[in-house]
């Protein structure tokens, strides 16, 4: 092999490498669907809870046993899609599904946990109400993780906006307005950098 072939070799490998590190991230489509599914969810709960919507108490599992089987059919759904995308296997698609998989995990963990308390314990409806507090921290934690380990800089926003959101919700724990709060940080902090995130896709 001559040094030319051998730096061509080298540059090829260089822009292949470049490549993978630059590809567009992937996962604006799940976003995009949990994050509508989930602001939906949330403010149809608080419309429950303040008599907007005429519903019994029930409803609320009902809404939510619905959010979560209309999200994991979307989930399987987009993933047989996001699947044959190229640059899916980038380091930061690999960081951003792997870090959102764990999310979900300590989510399930909660509210397991939660559910358990009730039934088994002292814990009453109130402890679901911190799974939004603890979603949103969690989101925060993943959009940071991901902006330090790729070039997606940006994402510091969205995670500063998911911590403030975990203390905007802390502050009004109990109130008749939770939810409203809630679904309204779900919309900026899920639905807002899942639609950036597309765009950029489709662009490149």
């Amino acid at each position: 092999m001559t040094s030319q072939q051998a730096i061509e070799d080298i540059n090829y490998a260089t822009g292949i490498a470049k490549s993978a590190k630059e590809s567009p991230l992937v996962g604006g489509p799940f976003g995009l669907m949990w994050g509508v599914l989930l602001s939906t969810t949330l403010c149809s709960h608080w419309a429950i809870v303040t008599g907007q919507i005429a519903a019994q108490a029930p409803a609320l599992g009902y809404l939510w046993v619905a959010f979560a089987i209309l999200g994991s059919v979307g989930s399987a759904i987009l993933g047989s899609r996001v699947k044959k995308k190229p640059g899916i296997h980038s380091t930061a698609n690999k960081v951003e599904q792997s870090v959102w998989i764990m999310f979900s995990i300590m989510l399930g963990c909660l509210w397991i946990g939660v559910t358990s308390s009730m039934i088994f314990g002292s814990g009453t409806v109130a402890l679901f109400d911190f799974i939004p507090i603890v979603g949103f921290g969690g989101q925060g934690l993943a959009y940071g993780v991901t902006a330090r380990t790729s070039h997606y800089k940006w994402m510091y926003y969205p995670a500063a906006a998911s911590f403030a959101a975990s203390i905007a919700c802390l502050t009004v724990f109990g109130e008749s307005h939770f939810y409203l709060i809630a679904a309204i940080f779900a919309f900026i902090t899920v639905v807002l950098p899942s639609l950036k995130t597309m765009r950029a896709e489709y662009v490149a």
